[in-house]
């Protein structure tokens, strides 16, 4: 159960930088270009959704964990303007 929780809030919230991410490009740039924005951006937002679904302690330390992870790999790759066009092709 516990885990399940973690990867829901993981994918809503790695979801969730993305579509923010993409609306503004003044954050992608942002983000792209500072590490430590990134993980603290990625952080909160994890927090916040944490907030908004009642979840506390572990719960939102593994999702925020992963999530970092995740979009920091994004944000260094370059992966995340791939991603803006495919999402720009679905009218998302």
């Amino acid at each position: 159960m516990l885990f399940e929780l973690a990867l829901t809030l993981t994918v809503s919230s790695v979801l969730l930088e993305f579509f923010v991410v993409t609306k503004y490009a003044f954050l992608l740039e942002l983000l792209s270009r500072n590490a430590l924005a990134g993980l603290a951006f990625s952080i909160l937002l994890s927090a916040a959704l944490g907030e908004l679904f009642g979840a506390t302690g572990l719960v939102v330390l593994l999702a925020g964990v992963t999530s970092t992870a995740v979009m920091t790999l994004v944000y260094r790759t370059g992966l995340l303007v791939a991603l803006e066009s495919m999402f720009a092709s679905l009218a998302i």
